[in-house]
């Protein structure tokens, strides 16, 4: 069992990766928009080929700082995916998404993370069972057994990921599953006072720095400018 353990550890990343390039799973609160640039929907009227897509001045959000858990890398990767996300939204889109979850909170979502989790899990189990079979070490139901209880322990290391956060203006759509820890980290620090440049303590949360910044956008730039955010890992 420990010997298919190991031989299935890069199949888990493989596994990992070949679900971040799978369609976002649907959620209740709103239709998904794609967060992986190479997987967008054809260009529609500011974006058309040839035509300049109004983009905001750019925020630089206040450093996330790492915690104990998870890679640097995985942080890093977290990041980048929820910047991607933000940036491929419009400051109309942004500001109607923090509006609702300002009103409604969460209430109503989850059904698309336990959808995401659940077809990752299936994912696993299949792969180390053909893992346990290939090695010789279970056949038939124990390797069954086997592969459930090795992809139960993987499980509860991954969260179901949004991109952005909801509580950042994403909607409940998963489009990638991540390091539990380091998601937890970054989620609990949206609405925390972060450090700017300077090294002083901002007067606001993060999240409300960004609405100041695309309401700035959306009165100077239109409903349809894209927002501009750089998210980043104290350093």
């Amino acid at each position: 069992m420990q010997q298919a353990a190991q031989e299935i550890g890069q199949r888990v990343n493989k596994a990992l990766d070949e679900y971040q390039g799978q369609p976002p799973i649907r959620g209740v609160t709103d239709k998904p928009t794609k967060a992986k640039a190479d997987e967008l929907e054809p260009p529609k009227g500011n974006e058309l080929p040839g035509a300049a897509i109004k983009r905001m001045p750019q925020h630089k959000v206040a450093c996330f700082k790492k915690n104990d858990k998870g890679t640097a890398q995985e942080y890093d990767r977290q990041l980048e995916g929820q910047m991607e996300g933000l940036n491929n939204m419009s400051v109309k889109q942004y500001l109607e998404n923090r509006d609702a979850f300002k009103k409604i909170g969460r209430k109503g979502t989850g059904k698309a993370q336990k959808e995401a989790r659940k077809k990752f899990k299936e994912k696993l189990i299949a792969q180390y069972e053909e893992a346990l079979l290939n090695s010789g070490e279970s056949f038939g139901d124990e390797a069954i057994k086997q592969a459930k209880q090795l992809a139960n322990k993987d499980m509860k290391t991954l969260h179901a990921l949004h991109n952005p956060d909801m509580v950042a203006g994403g909607v409940d759509e998963v489009v990638e599953l991540g390091d539990a820890g380091v998601n937890q980290s970054i989620g609990a620090q949206w609405n925390n006072n972060g450090i700017d440049d300077s090294g002083m303590k901002t007067t606001l949360s993060r999240v409300e720095i960004m609405d100041v910044e695309a309401k700035k956008a959306l009165s100077t730039l239109g409903p349809d400018a894209k927002l501009n955010m750089n998210l980043h890992r104290c350093k």
